[in-house]
């Protein structure tokens, strides 16, 4: 017994259990839909709920692993389909703003919701910490705002992730046709010279190339802009790690040094950055998870689901229909609209393909912006 006690109190075995039995549960089929990596997200908040710890660390990690090899991934399509589709994106981004702002009013003023917690709900249904740090800087940090954020995190990633499978199956989509509705990126001579160079290779896996794309991300992600009224944005090191990693992989070389990572080790280290995210959040919220919802009632978890829902809805419509993107890069746009890495990781896992990676890395950033300012907005027009 003593030794189940130390073994359960190892947060080393914890995590990698956890993971083991979050790949088990994703592949479990629910009516054809499978959580897939978010699967961890489940078991996390469950083991979480019983005690279960895991470094915050772990989480911010895996999030720019993830995001690093997304970018090095998405480099060469994205100036292209920034070119192609660049109203698409700001249109789409609006849409996911202009949504979250009509759900934030009706929160305030049908469900008698106090500001802050309808803020830091909005925040969670739309998967944005950067959202809600910028909620906190206004009403302050001893608010609601955060017990409105962790319980509707956990429904913003499972509704947008069972979104990006539903769509396709829906459509009865055959992901060979859909991918060939995205045209492959022209190859820069740049690029192309680079097949015939003689160039140094740090690592014959490019672990050095994610490493220092990495790095560089954290950096530019550290920089602060003002935005007015005294706020700042930054991209963070998610949103630093991505657009790093388009530019390192546009590059592709300095001086004689490769700066090239091949997709068999962009791809696992992918898939595992994005689990220990899950891992880590999914942990973190456990413990508030039940103890909010028993506090505040099934009011708060229902505005959360229409917050979240209303959000994907708007931007899937507006970017498929009324810009008439394909349909994969459509769900690529909507998943970065609703800044969510488990999403666009699920996307690529049903479409089969990177290339809708670019469509994510064009709107994240943008609603980033907004999501940021939006806070500020809603609290002058509600107060």
């Amino acid at each position: 017994m003593g030794f189940l006690t130390k073994l359960l109190g190892n947060s080393v075995f914890m995590a990698f259990l956890a993971l083991a039995l979050g790949y088990i549960f994703g592949r479990i089929s629910f009516g054809g839909l499978k959580f897939g990596t978010s699967g961890v997200l489940i078991v996390a908040l469950i083991l979480g709920s019983f005690g279960m710890k895991i470094p915050d660390v772990l989480g911010s990690i895996g999030l720019v692993m993830f995001l690093g090899c997304v970018g090095l991934s998405a480099g060469p399509s994205f100036v292209t389909n920034i070119k192609a589709n660049f109203w698409g994106f700001i249109a789409t981004t609006l849409a996911i703003l202009l949504s979250a702002g009509v759900t934030i009013a009706m929160a305030v003023k049908m469900f008698n919701l106090p500001i802050d917690l309808s803020l830091g709900v909005m925040a969670g249904a739309l998967t944005c910490t950067a959202s809600l740090t910028s909620t906190l800087e206004i009403v302050g940090s001893d608010s609601a705002a955060g017990v409105g954020y962790a319980l509707a995190y956990v429904f913003g990633i499972i509704s947008i992730v069972l979104f990006v499978q539903i769509i396709p199956k829906l459509f009865k989509a055959n992901a060979e046709e859909e991918n060939a509705k995205i045209p492959d990126p022209p190859v820069s001579k740049r690029l192309a010279g680079l097949k015939n160079a003689k160039l140094i290779t740090m690592d014959a896996p490019g672990v050095f190339v994610v490493c220092i794309t990495i790095a560089f991300g954290v950096m530019l992600g550290a920089i602060a802009i003002p935005v007015g009224g005294g706020l700042t944005f930054s991209l963070g090191n998610g949103g630093g790690a991505i657009i790093a990693g388009i530019v390192v992989s546009a590059i592709g070389k300095i001086g004689k040094i490769s700066f090239q990572a091949p997709k068999t080790t962009l791809v696992p280290m992918r898939d595992f950055g994005i689990s220990l995210f899950l891992l880590a959040n999914g942990a973190a919220a456990g413990p508030k998870f039940v103890s909010t919802l028993s506090q505040y009632g099934i009011t708060l978890f229902l505005v959360g689901v229409l917050m979240s829902v209303v959000a994907i809805l708007a931007a899937f419509i507006v970017s498929r229909y009324l810009f008439k993107m394909p349909l994969f890069a459509s769900l690529g746009a909507t998943t970065g609209a609703m800044t969510s890495a488990p999403a666009l990781n699920a996307l690529m896992l049903v479409s089969g393909n990177d290339k809708v990676a670019a469509f994510y890395a064009a709107c994240q950033p943008i609603a980033t912006v907004g999501l940021v300012i939006l806070p500020r907005i809603m609290v002058a027009l509600l107060h």
